[in-house]
């Protein structure tokens, strides 16, 4: 072999190995660049989870505590709403523990909501979810209107599903209970003395099965 073919071999390995390490070195540098945009997704997701779970346990208006069976009812006070752009947030939270009190049975429960109808008011229901987050679920989409037998008609929401309360956890569920009163009724003196009730009632009852 001559000297000039011995040195292009040289050069030849020695640009292969260049261009070997300069693969290797851009694969890890790319591999780095992955694992850095996938650790701050991660952290995205979970800095907006602990926001929405923050924002969901915040002004809470009254809690329930189901430590037996039974039933319980409370009522909502609207006596001071007022046509707005903007709606009014209720919240409200049902737990099977209070303190150190804890139930020591399995407990499901349902809510049925009642409402007047004396003033042009529009509701959405909320478990465990914001209200403005996408895709969260409307439980009043169910509502029905119905007349008693004084003639008084009454929106009336009946509770379709069972919720359970394990008696090995500490669990609470939370609801948020979202009004609108329209800003166009602000022209109006028709609902000036009218009065809006809602009740909620609670059923619950220990889980033999």
């Amino acid at each position: 072999m001559t000297k000039k073919v011995k040195i292009f071999e040289k050069l030849k390995k020695e640009n292969i190995s260049y261009f070997e390490e300069k693969k290797r070195f851009l694969i890890v540098i790319l591999v780095m660049f992955i694992l850095i945009v996938v650790a701050i997704k991660l952290l995205q997701i979970a800095y907006a989870s602990y926001e929405s779970q923050a924002k969901l346990n915040a002004n809470i208006d009254k809690a329930l505590y189901i430590l037996k069976t039974g039933g319980m009812n409370f009522n909502i006070d609207l006596d001071k709403i007022e046509p707005s752009s903007k709606p009014y947030i209720y919240k409200f939270s049902i737990s099977n523990f209070d303190g150190n009190r804890h139930s020591d049975v399995d407990i499901e429960y349902q809510m049925n909501i009642t409402t007047t109808t004396n003033l042009p008011l529009t509701y959405e229901l909320y478990r465990n979810e914001n209200y403005d987050d996408e895709n969260a679920t409307n439980l009043f989409e169910n509502m029905k209107t119905k007349q008693d037998v004084d003639g008084a008609w009454y929106n009336y929401l009946e509770g379709q599903e069972k919720y359970l309360f394990p008696y090995e956890e500490d669990k609470t569920d939370i609801y948020t209970l979202v009004v609108y009163f329209p800003e166009s009724n602000k022209t109006t003196t028709e609902y000036a003395d009218n009065l809006e009730n809602i009740e909620v009632e609670i059923k619950s009852n220990q889980v033999t099965e």
